[in-house]
Order: C-alpha cells, then structure tokens, then sequence
C-alpha cells in the first residue's frame, strides 16, 4: 500500500475523495459484493449493482463510504458464469476501473454440505486525467499519473447454504494480488445473505474485514474501522436483477 500523507480530515467530501484514491492504491480490494454467490443457469443474464464501503465513524456526518460497481452476469453453462463490472465511483476522479472473470462451481449443495463456488477475475484501471486535479491528487508511485495502467489479480472462494426458499448465506475468502507495490496480498473474509424476491430479482448484503492481513492504523481512514490494528470493516448491499435466460423453446431448436 502507497505510503503517501493525507489530512486528517471529517467532511464528507474529502473521505469520497479519499475513497476513490484509497480504491486505486490498493487495487480496489473488496469493494463489491460477491457475485455471483452461486452460477448461473446455462443461458441467463443479468443485470449487477453493488454500494458500499468502509465504516467512517469520524466523518460528518457518519458514514459507510460509498463505492458503486455496475456490471453483467452470463452462464455459459450451467457449472460456469462469466462477470464483468464498470466500477462508477472511480470515473469522477478521471480513473476507467474495470473487472473481469469467471466463476465455477466447485461442488453442489447435498445435505448439510454447502455448494462451493470459486471466483477468478482481474481488476484494471487507467487514468485519463492529465496531471492531478484538486479531487484526485497526484501519488507518489505514479497510481493516478496520467495514462497510468493498473492490473490486479483476484481469487476468491465462497461456501453457500440455502437456509430456507429463497435465502442463501455464505461465507467468502477473498484474495487480491498486487505485483508492483507492497504488500503484496490482502486477504478480506466476508459474510453475507442472498434473498430472492421473485425468480428475476434478488438482493444481497454483505459484512466485510477489508485487508484483514494489513496494518491500517496510518493511511487515509487512519484505523477508523479497523479491528485490532488491521483492516477496515464494511458493508455493502447489491442486487441482481435477471433480463435473459433460456427457455425450453430455445432448447429444442
């Protein structure tokens, strides 16, 4: 993580332009939901939105720092989704973050087994933004440079136990890598519940221990959240929403 100086400060602009930068040094860790929970159908689409952040107990007023992801899901087959994201918080501060990947099914829920869902995607980022501006400033290592271009890998791992028709809760390890920069892994654990509320719409929230590997007593929420000396807590709520699938018809031609 940059080692770069930033204000004190309790407003709530400087804590979402403090987001954006922090979501860029550190690679955007963790700061979407977990989708998708599990696969999708072979032949169905949908729709992703995911807001949410670190808990900012200091701010004025208090806040969970909000961070907007927007993006698709495709099952391939019925054992593999592909996912892609636009992560919308970073393009005011004159930074393009994407993400793509795939998701499979490792195992499916039998008894008291919970299904099992691996996830590997990468993050990318660029700025294109000349110079830095009042609400993105320049960081030492060149993060928010123009025409700078950063690639993150990301794994993760969750266990899914439908607790009742329609509910889901899992539990998710996931993994981020920066290549470039120390340190070089952050590791955030996530808990969270999945409701359907009809067969095309569900919503999801999520408690999360961001970097739970890391010392964030310093830096730019300067231990706000964090838990001992590591990490920052957060929250976040998303919501998939179904516009395609397959139908009998179009299996039969």
């Amino acid at each position: 993580m940059t080692k770069a100086s930033f204000s004190r400060l309790g407003s709530l602009p400087h804590h979402l332009r403090a987001l954006g930068v922090l979501c860029l040094l550190v690679s955007s860790l963790a700061c979407s939901v977990v989708q998708p929970v599990r696969v999708l159908p072979e032949g169905t689409t949908q729709i992703t939105g995911s807001l949410g952040g670190p808990w900012l107990p200091r701010s004025s007023p208090a806040i969970i720092a909000p961070y907007l992801n927007v993006g698709a899901m495709h099952g391939i087959s019925d054992n593999v989704t592909l996912t892609g994201s636009l992560h919308g918080t970073m393009l005011p501060f004159g930074v393009l973050g994407l993400d793509l990947g795939a998701a499979a099914r490792l195992l499916k829920q039998q008894g008291a087994v919970p299904e099992l869902t691996a996830k590997a995607q990468f993050y990318g980022f660029y700025d294109f933004t000349p110079g830095s501006t009042p609400t993105r400033p320049a960081t030492p290592d060149g993060a928010t440079s123009a025409g700078a271009v950063r690639v993150y890998p990301y794994l993760s791992l969750n266990a899914s136990y439908e607790l009742t028709q329609g509910l889901l809760g899992y539990l998710a390890l996931e993994n981020l890598f920066q290549l470039t920069n120390s340190p070089n892994y952050y590791f955030t654990p996530t808990v969270g519940l999945q409701y359907a509320f009809s067969p095309s719409f569900s919503l999801q929230g999520e408690w999360k221990w961001i970097a739970a590997n890391v010392n964030t007593m310093n830096g730019i929420f300067q231990g706000q959240s964090t838990i001992g000396t590591t990490g920052n807590w957060g929250v976040y709520l998303g919501f998939n929403w179904t516009i395609a699938q397959k139908t009998a018809n179009s299996e039969t031609k």
